[in-house]
């Protein structure tokens, strides 16, 4: 995948989308397994809000991966150890292709991965929120439906656990079958 200075899709928190992500976080690191020296990797990690949010917290290492060079803390994902991948709201902007791709990838790099991935449901109440926050390029450029892209997750995974964010998002746990 070629990388790219554009900084268009990349979120920054204002107060009340602070709200919004700051509890799909806190949800994401209620899914993680906790022990010592757990190895996640931010995929799609934007301005590194999780990295931020656990920067105190020793049992975790994030490893901030974007297709943004300058927001990435390595330039290959495949030549990093880690125990966890998150991904939220980036794999709408995969193609179906990509996404089996990396799937299998990753697959052959961890088999024993465990996958929290944050899916919009890009329905009428995320249109209200584009509106309220005057976001109205969010989801722009996105390439797969919510129900494609958990389909394509769920052909290569199982799903472990489900969290529901306001009705606006779903989080997964998965692991590989």
């Amino acid at each position: 995948m070629k990388k790219k200075k554009n900084f268009s899709n990349i979120t920054k928190h204002g107060i009340l989308s602070g709200i919004y992500f700051n509890n799909i976080l806190k949800n994401i690191i209620c899914l993680i397994n906790i022990k010592n020296n757990v190895k996640i990797l931010d995929f799609g990690s934007g301005y590194g809000y999780l990295k931020k949010k656990l920067i105190n917290n020793r049992k975790f290492k994030v490893i901030n991966f974007d297709i943004v060079e300058e927001l990435s803390d390595v330039s290959d994902w495949k030549k990093v150890k880690f125990d966890y991948l998150v991904s939220t709201h980036v794999f709408m902007y995969f193609k179906k292709k990509d996404l089996e791709d990396l799937l299998l990838s990753l697959k052959k790099h961890n088999k024993k991965l465990k996958m929290i991935v944050t899916i919009s449901k890009q329905g009428f109440l995320n249109n209200i929120g584009k509106f309220i926050l005057n976001e109205k390029d969010a989801h722009k450029g996105t390439s797969l439906k919510p129900k494609n892209e958990l389909d394509l997750l769920k052909k290569k995974m199982k799903i472990i656990k489900k969290v529901n964010i306001f009705f606006l998002s779903d989080i997964y746990l998965l692991e590989f079958k």
